[in-house]
């Protein structure tokens, strides 16, 4: 499913959230976050796709 995909990019990407306030933990940077965020983009043009066939929403 789309949205677990994209879940689970989403939630390690947290660190931009801790980095941002201040607390990463260990590893943790915003390059790294960056990367992870940008590796999402695959499973969130799958659930826009998808979302708009939904819908019923023409590209």
């Amino acid at each position: 499913m789309a949205s677990r995909e994209v879940n689970v990019f989403l939630a390690a990407t947290d660190a931009a959230k801790r980095l941002d306030r201040g607390i990463a933990r260990d590893g943790e940077s915003a390059e790294q976050a960056l990367l992870d965020l940008k590796a999402a983009e695959p499973a969130l043009t799958a659930m826009r796709r998808i979302m708009r066939e939904d819908l019923g929403v023409a590209d």
